[in-house]
């Protein structure tokens, strides 16, 4: 009976602690990214339908973390500790990737890769996000490699990387950062899908063979 008397007021001492450190703790604050208000890209909607496959999509281990990382001068990188992603980083970047092709390409069929439909896609491109964070706070910078493939090809027909930066505008907490992020998404998504417009535009010319007439 003596050793239960003893450990009573132990364990509501333990309790008050834990419930001190839960009222004194901040709640977390959710956030995500957004697709950006895009339009078709001119001509796209005139085209005919088309399947565009997105994947492999590979983001770089730093970013795969329930908190929203940003950069602080060349080498080192601030967590902060109550802003976090409402969903994994990488669907949800997936995600808004997507659809943002979808609305600038004007096509329904922007599929994720690998996928069980058993479609073929007209393009695939393959993404790998190297960066993706807010420079001291002020500026977001986006850095990805992508490669564009047509068809069944297994040669890219574009390989390339892209850096894009966005500002920062003032504002209380996070929200600037995921907003500035958000833009810096759509500007990939826009650079991919004119990356895929331009090689549509080439294609009958490229069909024709050197010093073949055109027909006209």
């Amino acid at each position: 009976m003596s050793h239960r008397r003893a450990r009573r007021p132990l364990l509501e001492l333990a309790a008050a602690l834990v419930l001190a450190g839960c009222a004194t703790s901040p709640p977390s604050r959710l956030h995500l990214l957004a697709v950006e208000p895009l339009g078709p890209l001119p001509g796209a909607e005139r085209r005919p339908p088309r399947v565009l496959g997105l994947g492999p999509l590979e983001v770089v281990d730093y970013l795969e973390r329930p908190e929203i990382v940003g950069r602080r001068g060349r080498t080192s990188l601030v967590l902060a500790e109550f802003d976090r992603w409402g969903e994994r980083f990488e669907v949800m970047f997936g995600r808004v990737l997507r659809e943002s092709l979808a609305r600038l390409l004007a096509t329904d069929d922007v599929i994720e890769l690998p996928s069980d439909r058993e479609v073929q896609p007209d393009w695939r491109i393959a993404v790998q996000l190297l960066r993706f964070e807010a420079q001291d706070g002020r500026e977001v910078e986006l850095e990805a490699r992508w490669s564009l493939f047509g068809g069944n090809g297994d040669r890219p027909v574009r390989l390339e990387r892209t850096v894009l930066r966005e500002p920062v505008e003032p504002g209380p907490g996070m929200e600037p950062v995921v907003a500035a992020m958000s833009r810096a998404l759509g500007a990939l998504a826009r650079t991919l899908a004119e990356a895929i417009s331009a090689e549509e535009r080439a294609r009958p010319a490229r069909r024709l063979s050197p010093g073949r007439p055109s027909g006209r």
